[in-house]
Protein backbone atom coordinates (compact mmCIF):
# COMPACT_ATOMS: atom_id res chain seq x y z
CA UNK A 1 0.00 0.00 0.00
CA UNK A 2 1.79 3.41 -0.77
CA UNK A 3 2.76 5.51 2.00
CA UNK A 4 0.65 8.84 1.96
CA UNK A 5 2.74 11.89 -0.37
CA UNK A 6 3.96 13.85 2.22
CA UNK A 7 6.08 16.68 -0.14
CA UNK A 8 3.14 19.85 -1.31
CA UNK A 9 3.85 22.78 -0.73
CA UNK A 10 3.52 25.24 1.83
CA UNK A 11 2.18 22.30 4.03
CA UNK A 12 5.16 20.48 3.26
CA UNK A 13 7.65 21.57 6.45
CA UNK A 14 4.58 20.81 8.86
CA UNK A 15 3.90 17.38 7.60
CA UNK A 16 7.77 16.69 7.53
CA UNK A 17 7.92 18.19 11.05
CA UNK A 18 5.13 16.59 13.12
CA UNK A 19 6.00 12.74 12.45
CA UNK A 20 9.41 13.63 12.91
CA UNK A 21 8.65 14.69 16.48
CA UNK A 22 7.49 11.34 17.57
CA UNK A 23 11.16 9.96 15.78
CA UNK A 24 13.02 12.12 18.19
CA UNK A 25 10.83 11.98 21.26
CA UNK A 26 12.84 8.83 22.67
CA UNK A 27 16.07 10.14 21.81
CA UNK A 28 15.32 12.72 23.91
CA UNK A 29 14.10 11.23 27.06
CA UNK A 30 17.11 9.11 26.68
CA UNK A 31 15.26 5.85 26.25
CA UNK A 32 16.61 4.97 23.13
CA UNK A 33 20.43 5.22 23.10
CA UNK A 34 22.04 5.70 20.19
CA UNK A 35 24.27 2.23 20.04
CA UNK A 36 27.03 4.31 18.73
CA UNK A 37 28.36 7.78 19.94
CA UNK A 38 25.96 10.05 21.25
CA UNK A 39 23.92 12.54 18.90
CA UNK A 40 25.73 15.38 18.23
CA UNK A 41 24.36 18.96 19.35
CA UNK A 42 24.52 22.33 17.78
CA UNK A 43 25.15 25.29 19.72
CA UNK A 44 22.16 26.96 21.80
CA UNK A 45 20.31 29.15 19.95
CA UNK A 46 18.49 30.49 17.04
CA UNK A 47 19.62 28.95 14.06
CA UNK A 48 18.26 29.10 10.43
CA UNK A 49 18.48 25.75 8.56
CA UNK A 50 17.59 25.87 4.69
CA UNK A 51 16.59 23.03 2.93
CA UNK A 52 17.04 22.46 -0.83
CA UNK A 53 15.23 22.35 -3.52
CA UNK A 54 14.05 18.34 -3.90
CA UNK A 55 11.63 15.68 -5.36
CA UNK A 56 10.12 12.10 -4.22
CA UNK A 57 12.04 9.74 -6.60
CA UNK A 58 8.70 8.03 -7.82
CA UNK A 59 7.19 9.44 -11.19
CA UNK A 60 5.55 12.56 -11.32
CA UNK A 61 6.64 13.54 -7.89
CA UNK A 62 7.10 17.70 -7.81
CA UNK A 63 9.74 19.42 -6.96
CA UNK A 64 9.49 21.78 -3.81
CA UNK A 65 11.32 24.59 -3.50
CA UNK A 66 13.69 25.59 -1.29
CA UNK A 67 12.22 25.79 2.35
CA UNK A 68 13.97 28.02 5.23
CA UNK A 69 13.13 27.65 8.72
CA UNK A 70 14.10 29.27 12.10
CA UNK A 71 14.86 27.01 15.48
CA UNK A 72 15.44 27.89 19.12
CA UNK A 73 17.49 24.98 20.20
CA UNK A 74 18.94 24.37 23.65
CA UNK A 75 20.91 21.20 25.60
CA UNK A 76 17.37 19.85 26.19
CA UNK A 77 15.63 20.03 23.32
CA UNK A 78 18.76 19.21 20.39
CA UNK A 79 17.89 15.74 20.04
CA UNK A 80 14.43 16.65 18.79
CA UNK A 81 15.46 19.72 17.21
CA UNK A 82 18.58 18.17 15.77
CA UNK A 83 16.54 15.49 13.27
CA UNK A 84 13.27 17.39 13.49
CA UNK A 85 13.96 17.82 9.36
CA UNK A 86 14.23 14.17 8.87
CA UNK A 87 10.41 13.29 7.36
CA UNK A 88 8.07 10.33 7.59
CA UNK A 89 9.67 8.61 10.98
CA UNK A 90 7.69 7.19 13.69
CA UNK A 91 8.99 4.67 16.13
CA UNK A 92 12.54 5.02 15.52
CA UNK A 93 13.87 1.59 17.11
CA UNK A 94 17.74 2.11 16.46
CA UNK A 95 19.90 5.52 16.17
CA UNK A 96 23.49 5.10 15.38
CA UNK A 97 25.96 7.78 15.30
CA UNK A 98 29.45 7.59 13.88
CA UNK A 99 31.75 10.09 14.06
CA UNK A 100 33.99 10.98 10.88
CA UNK A 101 37.57 11.22 11.13
CA UNK A 102 40.02 12.62 8.94
CA UNK A 103 39.28 15.53 6.07
CA UNK A 104 36.09 17.34 6.74
CA UNK A 105 34.95 15.18 9.94
CA UNK A 106 31.54 15.23 10.83
CA UNK A 107 28.79 12.39 11.93
CA UNK A 108 26.72 9.75 10.20
CA UNK A 109 23.39 9.30 11.54
CA UNK A 110 21.41 6.34 10.88
CA UNK A 111 17.61 5.60 11.74
CA UNK A 112 15.27 2.14 11.65
CA UNK A 113 12.10 3.79 12.18
CA UNK A 114 8.36 3.07 10.86
CA UNK A 115 5.45 5.23 9.97
CA UNK A 116 2.25 3.74 8.76
CA UNK A 117 2.99 0.25 9.96
CA UNK A 118 5.80 0.42 7.50
CA UNK A 119 9.40 0.58 8.22
CA UNK A 120 11.38 3.60 6.98
CA UNK A 121 15.24 3.96 6.98
CA UNK A 122 16.29 7.33 7.85
CA UNK A 123 20.24 8.90 7.05
CA UNK A 124 21.73 12.13 8.40
CA UNK A 125 25.41 13.57 7.46
CA UNK A 126 26.19 16.40 9.02
CA UNK A 127 29.97 18.47 9.01
CA UNK A 128 30.46 21.55 9.80
CA UNK A 129 31.26 23.06 13.86
CA UNK A 130 27.77 22.67 14.47
CA UNK A 131 28.77 26.15 16.98
CA UNK A 132 28.56 28.42 13.67
CA UNK A 133 27.59 26.88 10.48
CA UNK A 134 26.78 23.26 9.45
CA UNK A 135 25.66 21.05 6.47
CA UNK A 136 24.61 17.96 5.67
CA UNK A 137 22.40 16.06 3.62
CA UNK A 138 19.38 13.78 4.95
CA UNK A 139 17.87 10.79 3.14
CA UNK A 140 15.00 8.61 3.63
CA UNK A 141 14.15 5.30 2.33
CA UNK A 142 10.56 3.16 2.11
CA UNK A 143 11.38 -0.27 1.40
CA UNK A 144 7.47 -1.33 0.76
CA UNK A 145 7.07 2.00 -1.37
CA UNK A 146 10.41 2.55 -3.12
CA UNK A 147 8.29 5.83 -4.67
CA UNK A 148 8.17 7.84 -2.15
CA UNK A 149 12.08 7.62 -1.39
CA UNK A 150 13.80 11.51 -0.59
CA UNK A 151 17.25 12.57 -1.23
CA UNK A 152 20.13 13.28 -0.31
CA UNK A 153 18.79 16.58 0.07
CA UNK A 154 21.16 18.94 0.86
CA UNK A 155 20.95 21.42 4.19
CA UNK A 156 22.57 24.44 5.76
CA UNK A 157 22.45 25.69 8.73
CA UNK A 158 23.73 28.97 10.87
CA UNK A 159 24.05 30.47 13.73
CA UNK A 160 21.45 33.62 14.69
CA UNK A 161 22.48 34.32 18.10
CA UNK A 162 20.18 34.19 20.94
CA UNK A 163 16.48 33.36 20.80
CA UNK A 164 14.21 36.43 20.23
CA UNK A 165 11.87 37.66 23.20
CA UNK A 166 8.74 35.49 23.54
CA UNK A 167 10.99 32.25 21.86
CA UNK A 168 11.04 29.39 23.60
CA UNK A 169 13.51 26.36 23.81
CA UNK A 170 11.71 23.91 20.58
CA UNK A 171 9.83 26.16 18.87
CA UNK A 172 10.56 26.46 15.04
CA UNK A 173 8.68 29.47 13.11
CA UNK A 174 7.54 27.91 9.45
CA UNK A 175 7.93 29.66 6.03
CA UNK A 176 4.27 30.05 6.47
CA UNK A 177 4.59 32.53 9.56
CA UNK A 178 3.34 29.61 11.65
CA UNK A 179 5.60 28.60 14.53
CA UNK A 180 5.52 25.36 16.29
CA UNK A 181 6.72 23.59 19.29
CA UNK A 182 8.47 20.67 17.89
CA UNK A 183 9.57 19.57 21.65
CA UNK A 184 6.08 20.35 23.20
CA UNK A 185 4.96 18.19 19.96
CA UNK A 186 7.98 15.03 20.82
CA UNK A 187 5.92 14.82 24.74
CA UNK A 188 2.30 14.85 23.61
CA UNK A 189 3.39 12.19 21.25
CA UNK A 190 5.31 10.22 23.81
CA UNK A 191 2.47 11.01 26.22
CA UNK A 192 0.12 8.80 23.65
CA UNK A 193 2.44 5.85 22.84
CA UNK A 194 1.89 4.56 27.04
Amino acid sequence: MPLPRLWRPLGAVLLIVLPCVAAAAPAAKGTSPATGSSLPARKPGLWEVTLAAHAAQGPGSAMQPEVTVRQCTSTAVEPVMLLALLPAQENCSRTHVTRRTGQGGGHEIAMTCSTHQSPVQGRMELWGDLQSVYGGTFSVRFPQAPQNNVGPVRFQGRWLGRCGAGQRAGDMLLPNGITVNVADDAARVQGHAH
